[in-house]
């Protein structure tokens, strides 16, 4: 099977990062989203993750989610899911794992509670 995966640094100011991630997050694609997500700790230890346009996620691909919060969290940062789609909130769900990464509606709802509010869009 042929997956593609987008990772995208779209915005930053200070701490913070927006990473948009489209397409299929799965055994593939998960390495390199990783790779480039924890690169992009180096100067933004706050992560925003877009993932309106995200199609899939398998088990490969959520697991990289949680490595790249544990990653964050080591670097003294956070990991923020803005607009994740319906079978990600479920696996999240399921697993527990919401308590651990803050899931916001929107990427502006997750952008205001990103790294204490201090993005301002700009």
């Amino acid at each position: 099977m042929n997956t593609t995966l987008h990772v995208e640094l779209t915005e930053s100011h200070d701490r913070t990062a927006v990473i948009t991630v489209a397409g299929d997050l799965d055994l593939g694609t998960a390495p390199d989203f990783y790779q480039q997500t924890t690169a992009a700790l180096e100067r933004h230890p706050v992560l925003v993750l877009d993932l309106a346009r995200l199609a899939f996620c398998d088990s490969s691909g959520f697991n990289a989610l949680l490595r790249l919060r544990r990653r964050t969290q080591e670097a003294g940062g956070e990991v923020v899911l803005a607009a994740p789609p319906g079978h990600l909130l479920r696996l999240l769900a399921l697993t527990g794992a919401e308590a651990v990464l803050p899931v916001h509606g929107s990427l502006s709802e997750a952008l205001a509670s990103a790294g204490g509010g201090a993005f301002d869009g700009g």
